[in-house]
């Protein structure tokens, strides 16, 4: 265009004026910054073109008018695969072939607990942001030794003498973002554990209930506003229900595990194999078998649907929220570990069962009219015992007593520094993996806290079962230690939080555990952090795998995509869900390339 004025305006002044060297470079100055001007925003409009098609999944007409976030406590990612024989087609096969899934899925930190995982889920932060570093820690602030979810002035209905809330989580969670953006938005959460239901719910939820042990029946604590139907849960669905019932081995012979391991431990009230009961009533175990019965998820699910029945979730175009937190399987699964045969008749029931609850959403909440999210706190490790005595090539594994190693530290200590005047004990609390000095001690001894935790971490490295330890100033400061790794280093700075975390952190060796309990997780390896993820129903495409690594903490930003709506600045980041369409294809592939696996 500007060539075609020039040209026509040979014959005139203007022309003789365009021949001025000093306004040919301007002009040849202002050609370029026009043309730059369209390159640049040519680039704009393809870069969010490419962002629309990246997360084209969120384009969907179909609006989410309920979300469902399960997590099976303590279900490892390879459950998926192994028990897939066993499975229907309605339960977590039809999520998977007919939703988004990961079967690269890791937590990247090492308190794999209960109370960490959960607050990962739903707030996409680690503990160094939510403060839940592990079930229970030392908060320096209040002096207190604290239970995740312990607040004083929130008594718990019907056992005051507890007190639940979410006060000691420090970030909002996904119900928090949802609430913000949509006015009549309802988030409710429920588990067999208090923890899981409150750390997933967030800070201003609706309605949060748990079994509580006392009372022997769904509960909440006075800093939720009481549900005006919680009287009700309890006598629709009431907990003796279940007295004498038998849980029967169902699993044909091709498919099922040997069931009578001797390094299992007994079912309550039970022995080691099936059939297992479900006593009376007035049996002190009622309630403990139940619980880590197939029968303790058929009472969760019954309540969660009779919370969906009575808030009348999903039933109007505000998306509502409601988390599920199934504990059974981390109760079951601590008695009889991931190489048993009831934790795999366990999964057996949770797929009939989640494939009724399936057909209950398709039913009341209609059909492309929810979204579900499968996923889990946390993996479990082999029991020491069987991983050590079992099969052709038996592993270095083995069980760690706590109170024992702390007697070791204290004798090592006194006798290092016996010329000088030492303290009784010199930690004032062990709480894997993490451990505080006592300040006392300091005192007492005369010696720096740096020294001490140089000499504790030392000691710690030369006992049997531990792999690693340094003070956590070192990982602050993102030292890289002999032994050590930027992965590991990584790990262990997102469980950091000032003023709980303890002065020395430390893992065992793999297939190394703490304390008596048969399997039991807490560490960072994949088999503890290697968890589900599985995306389905509203606003996700069908059959896809998710490329590459994810993480739990991927979940929240990746639902507030899907919602169209903002949060805060988190671990977590939003994951395109588009994949490929072909599972069986890609699921090889992304195992051989991803170098997470390599490692192992």
């Amino acid at each position: 265009m500007m060539h075609f004025i020039i040209i026509g305006a040979q014959n005139c002044h203007i022309f003789r004026i365009l021949q001025n060297k000093n306004f040919k470079s301007f002009m040849i100055f202002f050609y370029s910054l026009f043309t730059l001007m369209k390159f640049t925003i040519s680039l704009i409009i393809f870069i969010h073109l490419f962002s629309l098609q990246a997360f084209s999944f969120n384009t969907t007409s179909t609006k989410t008018k309920l979300i469902v976030v399960i997590s099976y406590d303590q279900m490892r990612a390879d459950y998926l695969e192994r028990f897939s024989p066993i499975f229907g087609q309605g339960g977590f096969r039809k999520l998977e072939s007919q939703g988004s899934s990961s079967p690269l899925c890791f937590y990247n930190h090492v308190s794999n607990m209960t109370c960490p995982g959960h607050a990962i889920i739903l707030t996409g932060c680690y503990p160094s942001k939510t403060g839940i570093i592990t079930n229970d820690f030392f908060d320096s602030p209040s002096s207190c030794f604290c239970y995740c979810v312990e607040d004083d002035k929130s008594p718990v209905i019907g056992n005051e003498k507890q007190g639940r809330s979410p006060l000691l989580m420090k970030t909002p969670a996904l119900g928090d973002f949802i609430k913000k953006n949509f006015k009549g938005s309802k988030i409710n959460a429920i588990s067999l554990k208090d923890r899981a239901a409150i750390l997933m719910a967030g800070q201003k939820p609706d309605n949060v209930v748990w079994f509580d042990w006392k009372s022997k029946g769904f509960t909440t604590s006075t800093y939720y506003k009481k549900p005006k139907w919680l009287q009700s849960i309890n006598q629709s669905i009431p907990f003796n229900a279940y007295v004498n019932k038998s849980w029967e081995a169902e699993i044909p012979s091709p498919f099922a595990v040997e069931d009578n391991s001797k390094y299992e431990q007994t079912f309550p009230g039970g022995d080691i194999t099936f059939p297992h009961t479900i006593p009376s009533i007035e049996d002190k175990n009622y309630a403990e078998a139940l619980l880590s019965s197939p029968y303790g998820v058929d009472y969760l699910f019954k309540a969660s649907k009779f919370i969906i029945e009575q808030d009348k979730l999903g039933k109007d175009n505000k998306p509502d929220l409601l988390a599920i937190g199934v504990s059974t399987t981390d109760f079951l699964g601590h008695l009889f570990g991931p190489d048993s045969r009831e934790v795999q008749e366990l999964y057996l029931q949770c797929d009939r069962i989640l494939e009724d609850f399936i057909k209950y959403l398709d039913s009341t909440i209609g059909q492309d009219s929810y979204t579900i999210v499968i996923t889990s706190d946390h993996g479990v490790g082999p029991i020491p015992e069987f991983a050590k005595n079992v099969g052709t090539m038996p592993l270095d594994a083995g069980r760690i007593d706590e109170r024992t190693f702390v007697q070791s530290i204290d004798t090592y200590l006194n006798t290092t520094f016996k010329k000088l005047i030492v303290p009784s004990s010199w930690i004032s609390a062990f709480e894997p993996p993490t451990l505080y000095i006592k300040d006392s001690a300091i005192y007492v001894s005369g010696i720096s806290k740096a020294e001490i935790a140089d000499s504790i971490s030392a000691f710690m490295v030369r006992q049997q079962g531990i792999s690693h330890a340094t003070s956590t100033d070192n990982l602050i400061a993102g030292m890289i230690l002999p032994g050590w790794d930027k992965d590991l280093v990584t790990k262990f700075r997102n469980d950091i939080f000032p003023g709980r975390t303890g002065d020395i952190m430390f893992s065992v060796k793999p297939y190394w555990v703490w304390g008596p309990k048969a399997a039991t997780h807490g560490t960072p390896y994949d088999y503890d952090t290697h968890v589900p993820l599985i995306f389905y129903g509203a606003g996700i495409p069908k059959n896809t795998v998710i490329k590459g690594s994810t993480d739990p903490a991927d979940i929240l930003p990746t639902l507030c995509k899907i919602l169209g709506i903002s949060y805060d600045y988190i671990h977590g980041n939003p994951l395109d869900l588009t994949g490929k369409t072909s599972k069986d294809q890609q699921y090889q592939d992304i195992i051989l390339k991803n170098p997470r696996t390599k490692k192992r």
